[in-house]
Order: structure tokens, then sequence, then C-alpha cells
């Protein structure tokens, strides 16, 4: 019994790990290609500006770009967000009905 009993153990804390790996991975993740959390603001605008256009800056702080969204499968508005020497820091993806692959917006 208490063999079974420490490999049910054994088994949920290796399928735990897996979750909380998974969690700091997707943490990482900002659904923009190429763009991690914590890059810096020039690097960021650089990759998102080669299929999307930026349409507000605010030097250092943070862009507004337009563009098709992989994650989402359509056209969206997305803000960077960055503080300070910790780079990128936020993402936020709005619908932009007024964007269509056909007419404005770039599809990589």
């Amino acid at each position: 019994m208490n063999d079974l009993r420490n490999g049910l153990y054994g088994t949920v804390l290796v399928l735990a790990a897996a979750a909380l790996g998974g969690c700091a991975s997707s943490a990482a993740m900002t659904g923009e290609p190429g763009v991690r959390m914590g890059d810096s603001y020039e690097k960021v605008l650089a990759v998102v500006s080669r299929d999307n256009t930026v349409t507000k800056k605010v030097d250092g702080q943070g862009f507004r770009a337009e563009g098709y969204s992989t994650m989402f499968k359509d056209c969206r508005a997305k803000y960077f967000l960055f503080q300070g020497a910790d780079g990128l820091q936020g993402v936020k993806y709005e619908p932009a009905p007024h964007l269509s692959v056909d007419q404005n917006c770039r599809q990589p």
C-alpha cells in the first residue's frame, strides 16, 4: 500500500512540475513572433514594425501597432508597454474592425 501511495505522490509531483513549467514558459510569450517579455524597446519596435503599421510611439515607454495577429488569426490593434531597464512588460491586443487583411492590414 505504501508503494502505491508513494507512486501516486511521485506522479502528482511530476504533473505539478510540468504544469508550473508550462506557466513559466507561457508568461514569457507575447503572442507576437520574435518578441519576448523583457526585450528592449528598440528590439521590439524593430521586429513589430516589419509586419505591422506602428501608429503611435512614446519613446522608451510604449507603442501602438496595427496588423495581423497570428494568435487571433485576424487584424488587431496591439499595445506594447515597457518599463525602463526591465524591457517589455505587457502586450495587449484589441479587435480592430476597421482593418481587414484585404485592405489595410499587412499579413506576414
